[in-house]
Parts: C-alpha cells; sequence; structure tokens
C-alpha cells in the first residue's frame, strides 16, 4: 500500500503539464459589463399633525402646616476694645468782611473753643452799617457776645455776657420841604448791657430730681437820657417718678426799673408756678398755674397742655390753656418801633391764649403744625404818629384787647442737603370802643430756604410778606390811613473756594421796592453786597 503511494506521488506532475485544452471552453467578451441597481422602495414616514389637547389639569394641594422648634443657643459675646473715636476737626473760627451799596460795611467775628467735654467758651461780634439815598436815612449796629459753659460730672455751670448798640436816625419827614433839623437832633441809639449765669445738673441724680437756677440782667439806655435795668432770679425743681410722672415748681423774680427825665418807677413781679406732666405712650396732659403778685395786683395765670398721637407721630392733636406776664417796657417797645417820643408808658401786660391745633410729620423729611389761638391782653400796644412832632411815634395800650391768630408751618429737611421752612400767621384785631390796632400788621408770612452743595456752595433764600397796618393820618389825626402790605425777597450765596477760603455776595430786597412798615419812613430799596471770609 505504501508502495503505491510513492509511485502515485512521483508520477503527479507529469499528469498535471500534460493537460490539454478541451472543446467548448473558449469566452467570448460581447460587451463592457455594466451593472444596473434597481429602484428603491421609498417608505412614506411624513409626520402628522395631532389635534390640540384642549382639556385642564387643576391640581388640588393638601398643605399641612407643622411647627418646627428649633433650638436657640444665643453665641457667646466676647468682649472687643473699641478705639477711641476723634471727632472729626470743625472750623469754629472764621472772620467775615464785606461790602456794599448803600456804603454798607460788614465785620463779624467768631472765636470757639471747639468740641470738648469740659468746657465751651466762645466770643462773637459784628458789625453792620448802611446809608440810604434819604438824608439821615442811616443805620447802625455792633453786637459782641461772650459765653462759657464749664462741665462737671453730673452738672454744668454757664455765663454769658454781651454788649450790644444800635444807631438810627429820625428821617421820617418830608424831604421835598425845607426842615429845620440837625443831625444831632435827629440821631437816636440804644446800647445794652447784659449778663447772664445758669447752673444746671446734667445727668439724673440719685433721686431722679432736676435743678435749675437761673439769673439774668440787662441795663438798657438811649441817647435821650431814658434808662432801665432788669433782674430775673428764678429757681427750679422738678422729680420724675417711674418716668411718667413729672413735679416741678418754679419759683422767681423779675424786677424792673425805669427812668427818664423826672419819672422813675419800679415795677416788681413774683413768681409760684406748679407744674404735673402725666406722660404715657400715645397721650399726655400737662397742668399748673402761675401765681404773680405784682405791685398791687395778683395774677393767676392758668397752664395745661395736652395732645394725643392719632396716628403715632404723623398726626398729633393738641389743646391748651397759658398765661404769661408781657413787658412793655423801654427795651420791647424800642426793639419793635425804634422811632418812639420820649416818656412812653411802661407796664406789665396779661395774657391769657386759648389755644388748639394739629402737628405731626410726613415720612421722614415734611413736618407741619396749624394752630388756632384766642389771645386775651389786657394791655395791648399799638404805635401812632406824633400830633406834634412828624418824625416821632407814640404808643397807646389797649385794655382788655382780643387777638385771634391763625398759625401755620410746613416743613421739608432732608440730611443737611436741603432745608425749606414756611411760617404764616394772619391777626384779627378786637379793641375796645372799636379802637383800629394801629401799626400792627394783618398777617405775617415768611419763606426760608437753604441748599447746601457738597459743602462747596450754600445758597440760602428768604421772602418775607407783610400786611396792611392802619395808621392815624397827620396833621389833624382824624382819619385814618393805611400803608399797603409788602414783600421783601432776599438771596444769599456762599462759596467754599479751600477749606480755610471762601467768599459770599448778598442780594436784599431783590424786588427793589422802597417800602414802608412805619408811616413816612420808607425802606432801603435794593441791596449788594460781596465779601470774604477766612476759616480757622
Amino acid at each position: 500500500m505504501i508502495k503505491r503511494f510513492i509511485i502515485f506521488i512521483l508520477f503527479l506532475p507529469s499528469l498535471c503539464f500534460a493537460q490539454h485544452d478541451l472543446p467548448g471552453m473558449g469566452v467570448t467578451v460581447v460587451n463592457d459589463y455594466k451593472p444596473l441597481l434597481a429602484d428603491a422602495v421609498k417608505v412614506d414616514v411624513s409626520p402628522k399633525t395631532i389635534p390640540n389637547d384642549t382639556s385642564k389639569f387643576s391640581p388640588s394641594y393638601i398643605l399641612q402646616p407643622r411647627l418646627m422648634e428649633l433650638p436657640f443657643i444665643p453665641p457667646a459675646i466676647k468682649p472687643i476694645a473699641m478705639t477711641k473715636e476723634i471727632p472729626d476737626a470743625t472750623q469754629n473760627n472764621y472772620f467775615k468782611a464785606g461790602f456794599g451799596t448803600q456804603l454798607a460795611p460788614l465785620f463779624s467775628l467768631n472765636l470757639n473753643t471747639g468740641v470738648s467735654d469740659k468746657r465751651d467758651a466762645g466770643i462773637y461780634a459784628m458789625h453792620n452799617g448802611g446809608s440810604g439815598a434819604l438824608d439821615y436815612q442811616k443805620f447802625s449796629d455792633n453786637l459782641i457776645q461772650t459765653h462759657f459753659k464749664k462741665f462737671f460730672k453730673k452738672n454744668a455751670f454757664t455765663v454769658k455776657a454781651g454788649y450790644s448798640g444800635t444807631v438810627r436816625y429820625f428821617y421820617g419827614y418830608d424831604h421835598n420841604t425845607i426842615m429845620d433839623f440837625t443831625k444831632d437832633g435827629l440821631k437816636q441809639s440804644f446800647q445794652d448791657v447784659n449778663a447772664a449765669i445758669d447752673f444746671s445738673n446734667t445727668k439724673p441724680t440719685s433721686k431722679d430730681w432736676d435743678y435749675d437756677f437761673t439769673t439774668e440782667y440787662y441795663y438798657y439806655w438811649n441817647r435821650t437820657g431814658a434808662n432801665e435795668w432788669h433782674l430775673a432770679p428764678g429757681l427750679s425743681l422738678g422729680k420724675t417718678i417711674n418716668k411718667i410722672h413729672h413735679g416741678s415748681v418754679i419759683v422767681g423774680a423779675d424786677f424792673n426799673q425805669y427812668n427818664e427825665d423826672s419819672v422813675s418807677s419800679l415795677n416788681k413781679i413774683f413768681h409760684i408756678n406748679p407744674m404735673y406732666e402725666l406722660t404715657q405712650d400715645n397721650w399726655g396732659v400737662k397742668a399748673g398755674f402761675d401765681i404773680s403778685p405784682a405791685d398791687s395786683m395778683v395774677y393767676f395765670l392758668p397752664k395745661v397742655e395736652a395732645h394725643y398721637n392719632l396716628i403715632g407721630e404723623y398726626v398729633v392733636p393738641f389743646a391748651g390753656i397759658n398765661g404769661e406776664i408781657n413787658r412793655n417796657n423801654l427795651k420791647t417797645l424800642t426793639s419793635v418801633n425804634p422811632f418812639l417820643n420820649r416818656n412812653q408808658p411802661i407796664s406789665y401786660s396779661k395774657i391769657i391764649d386759648f389755644h388748639g391745633g394739629l402737628k405731626g410729620s410726613a415720612g421722614n423729611h415734611f413736618s407741619f403744625l396749624l394752630k388756632v389761638a384766642d389771645e386775651l391782653v389786657d394791655h395791648l400796644a399799638t404805635y401812632n404818629p406824633d400830633s406834634n412832632d412828624v418824625t416821632k411815634y407814640d404808643v397807646n395800650l389797649q385794655e382788655d384787647a382780643n387777638v385771634l391768630n391763625l398759625h401755620g408751618e410746613i416743613g421739608y429737611k432732608e440730611a443737611e442737603r436741603l432745608n425749606i421752612t414756611l411760617n404764616a400767621d394772619y391777626y384779627s384785631y378786637t379793641l375796645d370802643f372799636g379802637n383800629p390796632a394801629y401799626g400792627l400788621p394783618s398777617e405775617k408770612i415768611t419763606l426760608k430756604a437753604e441748599y447746601n452743595i457738597q459743602n462747596k456752595i450754600l445758597v440760602s433764600a428768604s421772602v418775607y410778606q407783610q400786611g396792611k397796618t392802619l395808621y392815624r393820618r397827620l396833621p389833624n389825626m382824624t382819619e385814618d390811613g393805611t400803608l399797603g402790605g409788602f414783600i421783601d425777597g432776599n438771596l444769599g450765596v456762599i462759596y467754599n473756594y479751600k477749606k480755610n477760603f471762601g467768599a459770599y455776595i448778598q442780594f436784599n430786597n431783590v424786588g427793589a421796592s422802597a417800602y414802608r412798615q412805619w408811616y413816612r419812613y420808607p425802606t432801603y430799596a435794593f441791596g449788594f453786597s460781596g465779601g470774604l471770609i477766612l476759616k480757622f
């Protein structure tokens, strides 16, 4: 078997090469080969529009409130060292100098020790003057005032002293006619030396007592020989109980000595004024009285005040009765009208004021006050031209006068940037025998605005309006005359060019109206002044 397999292997190559072509095995090429593909079968898969689902599903929830009690563990407070606050450096000292129309020089100086918890001391001095278009239409004002306040542990002591001097001229005559007047005969001046001391507690005492001792004094005289001195000491003691009850009593005196020509009078008034005050969250009431023996009379002056916070501090109605003694003396009368004749009547005046109104605020910027007051005055001072001297006035004291006063205030304040105040008063007078209230205005309106532009530019504006006043016509004094009302507007600008240096301009009576507050006495028309300010 093996032998046969070996012989087969040996003869295999010869069998392969000995093969011949077989008949019918040829290949004839007729054309190039071109493969063909059948068309694809396309399946339509286009989307179809589904109709809108308009059904609504309103889920309902049931929330079960659950109060979770979380433990509160207050953090441990560790003491820390606080740096000592250093107050900002303030420029309490300045010197101001300027000049303007009407030949009006202006100088003022202010010196102060600055912020301190031990003492406060300072001095202020001022001079202002001017000359108008008319002969002797001149004025001069001088003032110097000092103060010193010493702070102790629980109280403070204050002393003040000063001097003021005013020069005026009786220029109220017809300047178109020749009058036999001299400068020395028309000149009038008023001088005042004053002082005051005060000692009071600044912190609560161990028994919640409050105390205040004060004394005021002045000596006042004019160029024609009239003079008076005034002394008013007083002591106030008060105590607070449970922070809502407060009681106090004031004991004082008022002495006034007047001298002119052969007239000399000393008026004395003593005061005993107990008061009680109850303060609650939304309301408060204060009640008391003032018993004032005066020479041969005894005045009883009620003092009652109540308020209720109707809507927090936004709307607060109030009402009250207030009685006081008003001094018709040389200083007060000439402060109202500096053109008075010699030997005017000097008298105390009792005033009983019945009032009520509404006060409050709107937001953080607006505040308002509306008040109606009915005043009973037993000696109301009125002013009329002197029939014997066309340049001077006389005082008439009206007994049992009634004055109705409607008063309103509106304020707006925006930090230190903008401050606007509007005050308005309307007066109605009822005097004995139907007498007119000569020299007293029917209304007064004052508008003031201050605008601070980054402490660089300070703008101030004011408008003062006064209603008509009546007077007796000269020379026969049988007919009434009327001085029409007037409006006086003023505008001032301070420019702080540097930290220690600035300038100012002031426009007075911008309406340029030479109005008359007193018969035959026209005021200055338009006025302008400007100057420099040095701060240190």
